[in-house]
């Protein structure tokens, strides 16, 4: 029996190579933003080992980033609440001076900061210490290449006003 050369699983290698190209976008915004360098990294929480999307090279700055899911309306579905909320647990134990949640879909953001800001005391509460942020990327890659991101982002729907500006090298 000969086997397929093609993948049934074409759309996930998409979306991870999406993912990667996002991380590697967000990686470049926060070099720009905080002057060091990010990289994925494991680290040990109690007797478990954790991915952190990226940590910053002296390990002072930790973040887990949210990338859309397939099918974003109105509310996130409750899957991708829970992954958002064991993000949040991970960040929370890690031992960084600043630990950020970085979401790549506008409307994602929003709805989980309205989510989470609605719900009762030990919910509502998790968020607390960490730095809730939108980084504006295109919704679309072309070809797969890398262009260079909008050098915005907010953090925390609170101050939605406040556009929290990355100084461009280029300029």
């Amino acid at each position: 029996m000969k086997k397929d050369s093609n993948s049934i699983f074409q759309n996930r290698e998409t979306q991870q190579k999406r993912n990667q190209i996002r991380k590697t976008m967000i990686a470049h915004i926060l070099n720009s933003e905080f002057k060091k360098e990010f990289k994925t990294s494991r680290t040990l929480v109690g007797n478990q080992m954790f991915t952190v999307d990226l940590m910053s090279e002296d390990d002072k700055i930790a973040v887990k980033i949210i990338n859309p899911c397939r099918t974003c309306h109105d509310k996130i579905n409750s899957g991708k609440f829970q992954c958002i909320l064991s993000a949040i647990l991970i960040l929370r134990s890690i031992n960084s001076e600043r630990k950020l949640l970085i979401f790549t879909n506008k409307t994602m953001y929003q709805n989980f900061y309205s989510s989470i800001r609605s719900m009762p005391a030990p919910i509502s509460d998790i968020s607390d210490a960490i730095e809730i942020a939108w980084v504006p990327l295109p919704d679309e890659f072309d070809n797969d290449e890398y262009s260079e991101p909008i050098t915005n982002f907010r953090i925390n729907e609170g101050s939605f006003n406040q556009i929290r500006r990355i100084r461009n090298d280029r300029n």
